[in-house]
């Protein structure tokens, strides 16, 4: 799984499911935390540094690791629970000691993300806070018209640069090609961080070539 993937999945870990909490009581992780995506996609409106990207996506590399491998204790775990609990008679302490075994694998899969995030928010300067959730006061709307706006520009350099090859004798339909396969589907599926970066990508080969 790509680092970036994994950021925008950590995304869900900003709210708890209201199976996780009492509904008769505040949210207290509403508001604290600020949506990875959220962050990557605003990393020029809020001056995000290089350090701080790299810092970043290096403690979600060691997290998404090390959930992985919680995911497949959990698997494990399940599966044991679920063969304890098909039994025609069940033995309860066999069966709480199991169930606490997936709870505990449970609690620290949440540690674990909601440590990135902690993690993730520490690494933000006050100020880069701040126009965070000003980005993220109308649902982040602005914030999408931004990135479609860039996306757009970027698109047009691609061309640009693609005509500059077919000027200069050399073929771009592989490379464009390419990138389409893999740009569309993350557009659809609403990943513009990766989508960004596949342009990205084909922007620094035309680059690359034109020196």
């Amino acid at each position: 799984m790509k680092i970036i993937t994994f950021l925008a999945l950590l995304s869900t870990v900003c709210h708890l499911s209201a199976a996780d909490k009492p509904a008769a009581h505040a949210d207290p992780f509403a508001g604290a935390f600020f949506p990875p995506e959220l962050i990557m996609q605003a990393g020029g409106q809020i001056g995000l540094t290089q350090e701080q990207r790299q810092a970043i996506e290096a403690r979600a590399k060691k997290t998404m690791t090390r959930s992985d491998e919680l995911r497949a204790t959990l698997e494990h775990e399940t599966a044991a629970l679920s063969a304890l609990l098909k039994q025609d008679r069940v033995e309860e302490a066999a069966l709480l000691a199991q169930f606490d075994k997936l709870l505990d694998a449970e609690r620290e899969v949440k540690h674990l993300h909601i440590g990135l995030l902690v993690s993730i928010k520490n690494s933000l300067t006050p100020e880069q806070q701040t126009k965070l959730r000003e980005l993220a006061k109308d649902g982040g709307a602005s914030l999408a018209q931004a990135v479609r706006q860039r996306l757009s520009e970027k698109v047009e350099r691609v061309k640009a640069g693609a005509q500059k090859w077919a000027d200069s004798g050399r073929d771009p339909s592989e490379v464009l090609r390419a990138m389409e396969e893999k740009f569309k589907p993350l557009m659809e599926s609403g990943k513009a961080v990766e989508a960004e970066a596949e342009l990205d990508e084909v922007l620094k080969q035309f680059a690359q070539d034109a020196k």
